[in-house]
């Protein structure tokens, strides 16, 4: 029983090692671009303050919504808000970043 217990852990780390998860955000500093970052507030800790932290375009789930602006999050992005104050509490309830619609 044990050996069947470690091929199976084994079979899970090597399924859940190949499989790449979606991060929304990149630090980037005078080291590169890291896009590891599936909340706001842990990509700026990481940029510190000589870097930024950056909406990673190539994740970025498609918008949902036509307001002229979107918070972006782990979870997608959605263009519901019409003033940019009530995107960014939003935004930042959610440890998430406020940008505009791409589509406008």
């Amino acid at each position: 029983m044990k050996n069947i217990s470690a091929i199976l852990c084994s079979i899970f780390l090597l399924t859940f090692a190949n499989t790449t998860f979606a991060a929304p955000y990149c630090a980037v500093s005078a080291f590169g671009k890291q896009c590891y970052y599936t909340d706001w507030n842990s990509c700026v800790l990481a940029a510190g303050s000589q870097g930024a932290c950056v909406v990673n375009q190539a994740e970025a789930k498609a918008p949902s919504g036509s307001a002229p602006f979107c918070v972006v999050s782990s979870f997608g992005t959605q263009c519901i808000y019409y003033d940019a104050q009530s995107c960014r509490q939003a935004a930042a309830s959610a440890s998430a970043v406020c940008a505009i619609n791409p589509n406008r």
